[in-house]
C-alpha cells in the first residue's frame, strides 16, 4: 500500500514539473499580470479612479501604457491640483468624455467630461497632462467641464474640444490633429487661452475664436506664440485663416489675440484669398493668422484687438497697420510711379510712389525726392548700346554705373565724381546730383631725353667773335694771315708769269 501512494505521488510530481514546459512550448508567457496601473510616488493603484481618489491636492500620477478615463467613474478628482503623466503620445491615452453623446444633453455640454466639475466650489484648481494622447470626438461641446486651469504640455489632442479651463487654459508643445474640415478647438469656456510652440495639422478650419458662454461678460485673451499650421486642403479651395474670428456677441469686451514670436503657416492662404465667401475690404485683415467670419451675421463688430509683436495691427473693426500683414512680409505690392517734377530751384525732383496690395487693396502713398546722374566722356565716344544720358534717381537709391565709353589713342581708368572712383557695373548711391567724368592714360611712348655731353659740338660757320672773347680773336687772326699769305702767292706767281 504504501509503495503504491510513494509511487502515485511521484507520478504527479513529474506530471507538474512538465506543465511549464508545455506552456512555454505553446508560446505562452509566465509573466506576471502587472497587478498597477497608477502610481502616486512608489505606491501603485489598481485602477485610474483609485489613484484620484487616494491623491492628495498636488500630487502627481503616472499612468503606464494603455487607454483611459475617468468618465463616470465616480473618482474623487475634485478640488485638487493633479498632474497627469503617461509614458508618451503613442502609448498613453486619455479619452475625453463619453464614447457615444448622453441624448438628455444633447444642445448644451451633451459629450462634456464632468469628471473633474468643480465649479460650485472656491478651490481655483489645477489639472496638468503631459506625454499622453488626449482623445476627442469630432462632436460640439467636448471637453473638461469645470475645472479652473489646464494645462497640457507635450501632449497630442484627437478631435475637437469646447471646454477647458473656466479661468485659463495652456497649451504647451502640444499637437492638434483637426477633425477633418473643423476645427481642433473653440476658444468657448476660456477667459485666457495660451498656444505655445504647438503645432496643428488642419483640413480647412484650425481655432473658432467664438463663444456664447458668458458672452459679454469678459473679455477673452488668446495668445498665440512660436507656432506651426499644416493646412492639406486643395489649392483650389483654400484654408481658412488660423482663427476665425466672430466677435458679435461679446457686448462691452473685447477679444484681445497676441500673436508673437515664429509662426510658420503653410497651406493656409491670407485672408480675401480664401474664396468661401466675398468679403468687403474693411473686413479683410491681410493675414493668414487671423481673419473675420462675416458670413454669418457681423463677425467684424469692432470688439476684437489684433497685436503682433506687440504692434496693434486691428483695432475698432479695421486694421491700423499693415507693417505686420502677409502683404508685406511678402512684398505682394503693385506699385505705379508718377513723372518726376522738377522743384522750383530745380536742385532736385519729386514724384509720387503708390502702392496697392495684392492681397487686400491696402493703399500706401508716399513722395520721393530724386537727383540726376550725369555721365561726362570727356573727349570719349559712347557706345550705340549704352545710354549715356542723364537720368533720375531716387534720394538713397542705387544706380548701376555704366560701362566705359572709348577713346581713340587712350585707354578708359574709370570714372569719378570729383572725390571717390568708380568702375563699371559698381553701385552709386545717390544723395544728390552728380556728375561721373570719364577718367583717361595716354597709350603713346614719350621719347627719351638726349644725354648731354662734356665738350658741344662747334657749328660749322664761325660767328662773330664777342667782345671778351680771347679764342675767337685768336681764330680772327689766323685767318688774316693765312688771306695774306694767299694773296701775297698770288701777286708773285703774275709777276714770274710776266718775266717770261
Amino acid at each position: 500500500m504504501i509503495k503504491r501512494i510513494f509511487a502515485t505521488m511521484m507520478s504527479l510530481c513529474l506530471l507538474l514539473g512538465l506543465m511549464p514546459t508545455v506552456a512555454l512550448a505553446e508560446g505562452e508567457s509566465t509573466a506576471p499580470t502587472p497587478e498597477y496601473v497608477a502610481w502616486i510616488g512608489e505606491k501603485g493603484y489598481e485602477t485610474l479612479e483609485a489613484a484620484v481618489t487616494a491623491a492628495q491636492s498636488g500630487d502627481t500620477i503616472t499612468l503606464g501604457e494603455g487607454r483611459y478615463t475617468l468618465y463616470n467613474k465616480g473618482a474623487d478628482a475634485k478640488e485638487k491640483d493633479l498632474t497627469f503623466v503617461g509614458q508618451g503620445v503613442d502609448k498613453t491615452i486619455w479619452g475625453i468624455g463619453a464614447t457615444i453623446p448622453d441624448p438628455d444633453k444633447f444642445g448644451t455640454e451633451y459629450n462634456g467630461d464632468y469628471s473633474f466639475d468643480g465649479r460650485d466650489t472656491e478651490k481655483k484648481e489645477i489639472v496638468t497632462f503631459k506625454d499622453m494622447t488626449l482623445h476627442a470626438g469630432s462632436v460640439d461641446y467636448l471637453g473638461f467641464i469645470g475645472i479652473d486651469h489646464t494645462v497640457t504640455e507635450d501632449c497630442v489632442i484627437e478631435g475637437k474640444t469646447f471646454y477647458w479651463g473656466y479661468s485659463s487654459a495652456t497649451f504647451k508643445n502640444t499637437i492638434f490633429n483637426c477633425p477633418a474640415g473643423d476645427y481642433a478647438l473653440w476658444t468657448y469656456s476660456s477667459p485666457m487661452m495660451t498656444f505655445d510652440t504647438c503645432t496643428f495639422n488642419s483640413s480647412g478650419k484650425t481655432i473658432n475664436v467664438y463663444t456664447d458662454f458668458d458672452a459679454g461678460k469678459h473679455d477673452i485673451t488668446v495668445n498665440y506664440k512660436d507656432c506651426t499650421v499644416i493646412g492639406s486642403t486643395l489649392e483650389e479651395k483654400k484654408d481658412k485663416a488660423v482663427m476665425n474670428i466672430n466677435d458679435s456677441n461679446m457686448g462691452d469686451y473685447k477679444y484681445i489675440i497676441n500673436i508673437s514670436g515664429t509662426n510658420v503657416v503653410n497651406g493656409v492662404t491670407p485672408d480675401n484669398l480664401n474664396n468661401e465667401y466675398t468679403k468687403e475690404q474693411k473686413d479683410i485683415s491681410c493675414s493668414s493668422l487671423f481673419e473675420f467670419n462675416t458670413k454669418y451675421g457681423a463677425g467684424n463688430s469692432g470688439r476684437t484687438v489684433v497685436n503682433v509683436d506687440e504692434v496693434a495691427v486691428w483695432k475698432d473693426g479695421k486694421m491700423v497697420s499693415h507693417v505686420n500683414s502677409d502683404g508685406q512680409r511678402d512684398n505682394a505690392f503693385t506699385v505705379t510711379e508718377s513723372k518726376w517734377i522738377p522743384n522750383a530751384d530745380e536742385t532736385a525732383y519729386t514724384r509720387t510712389v503708390t502702392k496697392v496690395c495684392d492681397y487686400c487693396g491696402y493703399t500706401e502713398e508716399t513722395e520721393e525726392t530724386g537727383y540726376t546722374v550725369s555721365y561726362a566722356l570727356n573727349g570719349g565716344t559712347g557706345s550705340d548700346t549704352v545710354d549715356y544720358s542723364e537720368e533720375i534717381v531716387a534720394a538713397d537709391a542705387e544706380t548701376t554705373v555704366k560701362a566705359a565709353p572709348s577713346r581713340n589713342g587712350y585707354t578708359f581708368t574709370g570714372w569719378s565724381d570729383g572725390e571717390n572712383a568708380y568702375h563699371p557695373g559698381d553701385e552709386l548711391t545717390v544723395t544728390g546730383n552728380t556728375t561721373l567724368t570719364a577718367q583717361w592714360s595716354s597709350n603713346s611712348t614719350p621719347e627719351d631725353p638726349v644725354e648731354p655731353t662734356d665738350t658741344p659740338e662747334q657749328p660749322d660757320d664761325p660767328l662773330p667773335p664777342q667782345t671778351g672773347d680771347n679764342s675767337n680773336v685768336s681764330r680772327w687772326m689766323a685767318l688774316m694771315l693765312i688771306s695774306c699769305g694767299g694773296f701775297a702767292g698770288t701777286l708773285m706767281f703774275k709777276k714770274k708769269k710776266a718775266d717770261k
